[in-house]
């Protein structure tokens, strides 16, 4: 009997040790819970010393509000439109004699180019002459030979072939002036009897001479070219718009651009069409621009790159500094209330037991720093970019006159990324 009730009082006094063992007070797991919660948290909060942030030269923001200009991107060509460029190309053949332009010289609309010399050229005006000469003999007989078979004297026979050698040779006439009026030469000079032995290549366009296919000697074929000439005074931007961004485009915007050709300077055209036709690869529309900006040296072929100034909205912005993207998604760094803090200066609430008690564990703590500021890495998202301000959308609201970190914000996530790799040791 003696024995069964030692073996009970041994049982129960070792299930009320496992009992003690296995269970916390509530102020316990309160502490344990907020530990964690504590822990959890400081995964997305990094702390930066005064002196850290005098070094990056950290400024604090707020978010504010701002107009924006939407802007539409865009990238194309500068290019001149037909009428604003001319090839020259003599109407029949003929050989070089002179050349008066170089290429890069300012022509104006006439100004001769070259002269060309060719026996074509003296017969062609050797037969106008005939023609002419003829001509007057021609008329005046089929007046007589009209004249007589009005009056029923003449025959029918001899009016008709003498109608028909007249208005022959006035159409021949007609024809020959007007080739040569088409070659650059005065049919009413040659009228009279002048021979000109050479003909001009003229300008048809104010402009520059852009290339010079000939030398002096060398046969032209006929259309063939021999020189090209730009009005680069009405170049013009090209740009390629993507079907997505067509709505927006409008003519009458204006667009900022820039060229490799123009380092560091942003130049502006205005929107003057819009081409209807529809590219489909890629899959854009022309829009066509006169360009603003004044005293540039622009040629055609140069590459853009630019914006269309599309709208302005009124938003909440963030300088772009403040403003850092990791994994495909977009943060700022907002400081934590009551993060900053000096232990070089205690609270006067504070007994003089607790400031001691403080300071002991401040000499066991040889890494600690003092003058800390923190800073919760919060997710954002973006939108339009333009002068410098991102406009910034919130998915969780910040508390009032939220100081946000508006430069240096690659730098606190460098820290962010020191203070995990640490953590994961």
């Amino acid at each position: 009997m003696k024995t069964n009730i030692k073996l009970i009082i041994g049982i129960v006094t070792i299930a009320a040790l496992m009992s003690a063992c296995g269970s916390s007070s509530p102020k316990e797991k309160e502490e344990h819970g907020e530990h964690e919660e504590a822990g959890h948290g400081e995964e997305d909060i990094v702390s930066l010393t005064e002196q850290q942030m005098d070094a990056i030269g950290l400024k604090m923001v707020q978010l504010e509000k701002r107009t924006l200009n939407i802007a539409v991107t865009a990238s194309g060509t500068l290019e001149l439109a037909p009428q604003d460029k001319a090839d020259v190309s003599p109407v029949i053949g003929g050989i070089v004699k002179t050349i008066n332009v170089f290429e890069g010289d300012k022509v104006r609309k006439g100004q001769v180019l070259a002269t060309l010399e060719h026996p074509d050229f003296i017969q062609l005006q050797q037969d106008y002459i005939n023609t002419v000469n003829s001509l007057e003999y021609l008329e005046k007989e089929y007046e007589r030979q009209k004249k007589l078979y009005e009056e029923k004297v003449g025959s029918g026979k001899d009016f008709q072939k003498t109608s028909a050698d007249y208005f022959n040779s006035k159409s021949n006439a007609e024809a020959l002036k007007a080739k040569l009026n088409m070659i650059g030469i005065n049919s009413s000079e040659v009228a009279k009897g002048k021979i000109f032995p050479l003909v001009n290549l003229t300008a048809p366009i104010n402009g520059i001479v852009s290339l010079v296919e000939t030398n002096v000697g060398s046969y032209i074929e006929p259309l063939t070219k021999v020189f090209e000439i730009v009005d680069n005074e009405k170049i013009h931007a090209d740009l390629m718009v993507f079907e997505k961004d067509m709505d927006k485009i409008k003519v009458g915007q204006k667009i900022y651009f820039s060229t490799t050709g123009v380092a560091d300077k942003e130049l502006e055209a205005k929107i003057f069409a819009i081409s209807p036709a529809f590219e489909q690869n890629p899959k854009a529309i022309h829009v066509h621009a006169n360009i603003v900006t004044q005293n540039v040296k622009l040629l055609p072929g140069m590459y853009i790159k630019g914006k269309i100034i599309a709208n302005d909205v009124e938003t909440d912005v963030l300088p772009e500094h403040a403003i850092v993207t990791e994994e495909g998604k977009t943060y700022i760094f907002v400081k934590k209330e009551g993060e900053e803090h000096d232990h070089g200066h205690e609270k006067e609430e504070q007994n003089s037991e607790e400031h001691a008690h403080e300071s002991d564990k401040d000499e066991h703590h040889e890494g600690h720093e003092e003058g800390k500021w923190g800073f919760e890495m919060v997710e954002v998202i973006t939108g339009a970019t333009s002068n410098g301000y991102t406009e910034v959308k919130l998915l969780k609201p910040l508390p009032k006159n939220a100081q946000i970190a508006g430069n240096g914000a690659y730098y606190l996530l460098a820290e962010m990324g020191k203070g995990e790799t640490e953590h994961s040791h």
